[in-house]
């Protein structure tokens, strides 16, 4: 296959829905525009992990855009390690593959972040001269490169002598989110979370680090008020810097009219599916039922929920409550989507597990790629390093623990597999090797 794919590379989280929910959100306006053959994401803890992105599309350009705020440990360092990426330009099994500078790098995040200022100082009727900025981004002490996009913004923000004072603090690295009250003076100061989502880092993290409970705004706190905006990630604008980032390798990335909503899947995979549905029989695929004309699940119809586009579904299978491993058995009840044509039934397939088709059919086809656990603890640099000299009854009880409750077969397992094969799984998932790490922590 020719043609181009967009990957949207994030963080992703075990414990909101919000952080990947953004840029799914970006993914689905993409496709909508058309601006891509393939437009998907791929993110560090949820699926598709960066590891298995590549395997998802056919296409002969592959372009990916790191959805950081900042060109450090994770842009520089995680997911060119678990990409297998070799710079800017990666040429492999005949696809160029091409990594954009981070998001947090782009020109219009300095707009972004005036813009969300001057709107602060507006709505509450701030005087300039009595008011401090505090640009709060993340910071790692395993890259010092993380801080510079943060301290840029601020840089930028102080020479434009329109606060009265301007700093740049982290949440976990120095100068700490408290010290901002010791740098700074003015009675009303304003905290802007240089993240892109409103996940648990900016609805739990900083507004503990600040003092207050992040609600409605202000909040004083050693007699000063304080005034808590909404990250950078939700302004529009994020999506022409996307684009922008992408257009740099020379390629086009236009909107085009006539895309729907089902359209721009990654499609590895997909015509395999549709071999399987020629039969005209039901397609048991997990816990969802599929034909030619609907995808659903459960039994009762009447009873079923109509649903219309990915992000509907998107809500309904992942955020009520939140599922961080979509393959698990807890999917919430009965729902349907009918489809206008039959190969939208793999778009719908990759909504409700992101990645599956392709493992799926690689597996059909003989040309499943496994990553035992060793060769992931030898690449990782991180909190996963060595994972694979757990002991192997504790790797065993985490199997026991996530796999038990997910439809997918851990055929990366090197013991022999039960009886009943489910649906192949080639690599421990990030939750898998987070669950094994906390119990080998907690083992006496």
């Amino acid at each position: 296959m020719s043609g181009v794919a967009l990957i949207l590379a994030g963080h992703g989280s075990h414990v909101s829905p919000n952080t990947a929910g953004v840029v799914w959100r970006y993914v689905d306006g993409l496709r909508r525009g058309g601006v891509a053959d393939e437009v998907t994401a791929c993110f560090w803890k949820e699926a598709p992990e960066f590891s298995q992105a590549l395997t998802t599309v056919k296409s002969t350009d592959i372009v990916i855009v790191p959805l950081f705020t900042a060109a450090g440990y994770f842009s520089a360092e995680v997911l060119p390690t678990e990409m297998g990426l070799a710079g800017s330009l990666t040429r492999r099994d005949g696809a160029r593959i091409h990594l954009t500078p981070a998001l947090g790098e782009h020109p219009l995040m300095e707009s972004i972040v005036e813009t969300r200022l001057r709107d602060a100082v507006a709505r509450h009727g701030l005087a300039p001269s009595e008011t401090a900025a505090a640009i709060i981004g993340h910071g790692t002490g395993r890259s010092p490169r993380s801080r510079d996009t943060a301290r840029h913004q601020a840089d930028r923000i102080r020479g434009l002598n329109w606060l009265n004072e301007v700093v740049d603090v982290y949440l976990d690295d120095e100068p700490a989110i408290p010290s901002l009250y010791d740098s700074t003076r003015s009675p009303h100061i304003i905290a802007l979370p240089y993240f892109l989502a409103e996940g648990s880092h900016v609805t739990r993290d900083v507004p503990r680090a600040l003092g207050i409970t992040g609600q409605r705004p202000p909040e004083r706190v050693k007699g000063r008020r304080v005034y808590y905006c909404e990250p950078v990630g939700g302004d529009d604008a994020v999506c022409a810097a996307i684009l922008d980032l992408a257009r740099g390798v020379d390629l086009p990335f236009e909107f085009k009219s006539g895309a729907g909503a089902w359209s721009g899947f990654p499609a590895a995979g997909g015509s395999a599916l549709m071999k399987a549905l020629d039969s005209g029989r039901i397609l048991r695929f997990g816990q969802i039922s599929v034909s030619r004309n609907r995808v659903w699940k459960g039994r009762a119809s009447s009873q079923r929920v109509a649903i219309s586009s990915p992000a509907d579904l998107r809500r309904h299978v992942r955020e009520g409550p939140f599922r961080p491993l979509p393959t698990r058995t807890d999917m919430p009840g009965s729902w349907q989507v009918r489809l206008d044509q039959p190969e939208q039934a793999w778009a719908v397939i990759e909504t409700v597990y992101p990645g599956l088709i392709a493992d799926w059919a690689a597996q059909k086809a003989n040309t499943l790629r496994i990553q035992t656990l060793e060769t992931i603890g030898l690449r990782q640099k991180g909190m996963f390093k060595d994972i694979h000299k757990l002991p192997r009854d504790l790797m065993r009880k985490a199997i026991e623990g996530v796999c038990g409750a997910c439809i997918r077969q851990p055929t990366w397992w090197t013991d022999p597999q039960p009886a009943a094969a489910g649906l192949p799984c080639p690599a421990p998932c990030n939750f898998w090797l987070s669950t094994a790490r906390k119990m080998g922590e907690a083992k006496p």
